[in-house]
């Protein structure tokens, strides 16, 4: 807490430092007490894998090829994003302390939640990739374009976990609202089933999910070896910096009702 404490208030220059530290903090705090730690970022999507597997295999005969590697590269990318808008929802809140700091650079702490997952996401995915390896998938070139699906996923997630933040402060139900938001929208993200098995006209209102072109595109550059549809990735880097935008200009736009509400 020594190390935090000088970071504060931040000032220019200081918010990699800051947001660093920040990241630190929220790994400690989410996992402090736990048998398992750090290691729940793996085990919780494998557990989720292993269950759809045989649900979708064993009991509904889904005819997927490589189905656990095909649910895997799209729990990945959900977990990522559904675990930080859970917990941006109550951040500001959380946090009331450092909210309530002079000088200190708010944004910072949807930043914080954002970097934190993708963490955990870079934790699962070494076993995302053995899991390709035992399962004969191959790895190819496709996949020095994973960083620029990430960099769209950041934008899009930081986007959203600015925009939940805010609104959280205001709105105290938001963290119990976005569990009743997240089951629907994982059920319309193509996670256990691919877009081309569903009918032409629902498949087209589905692709409009950012997330549905996010999953698709890590599939595509993990699991089959080619390129994203880079009309898609455009489409999502679009809504995902607008969205950003307009999420930032709200958070500006509230932080001073921030203090007195927390």
């Amino acid at each position: 807490m020594a190390q935090f404490d000088q970071l504060l208030p931040v000032r220019e220059g200081h918010f990699g430092d800051t947001l660093r530290v920040l990241v630190g903090r929220e790994l400690r705090i989410r996992y402090k007490g736990s048998f398992f730690g750090i290691l729940w970022a793996v085990l919780t999507p494998l557990a989720t894998v292993v269950i759809l597997q045989f649900l979708f295999t064993k009991l509904l005969r889904f005819t997927i090829p490589h189905f656990a590697v095909f649910l895997y590269a799209g729990l990945l990318p959900w977990t990522w994003f559904q675990s930080a808008l859970q917990t941006g929802a109550m951040t500001l809140i959380e946090n009331r302390d450092l909210v309530r700091t002079p000088f200190f650079a708010k944004p910072l702490l949807p930043g914080a939640v954002t970097c934190t997952n993708f963490i955990l996401y870079l934790l699962a995915l070494p076993i995302f990739l053995g899991l390709m390896m035992a399962d004969g998938v191959p790895f190819t070139r496709a996949l020095v374009a994973l960083p620029l699906v990430w960099a769209v996923q950041g934008i899009l997630v930081l986007g959203f976990t600015l925009l939940i933040a805010s609104i959280g402060v205001l709105v105290r139900d938001i963290a119990h609202l976005m569990v009743v938001i997240l089951t629907f929208w994982f059920y319309l993200t193509p996670i256990f089933y691919d877009l081309t098995q569903i009918p032409p006209e629902s498949a087209r209102w589905l692709s409009f999910n950012p997330m549905a072109a996010i999953i698709t595109a890590h599939r595509a550059v993990t699991m089959y070896g080619k390129l994203p549809d880079w009309l898609a990735l455009g489409y999502v880097t679009l809504v995902s910096t607008a969205l950003l935008a307009v999420s930032l200009v709200i958070f500006r736009t509230l932080e001073d009702a921030f203090i007195d509400e927390v």
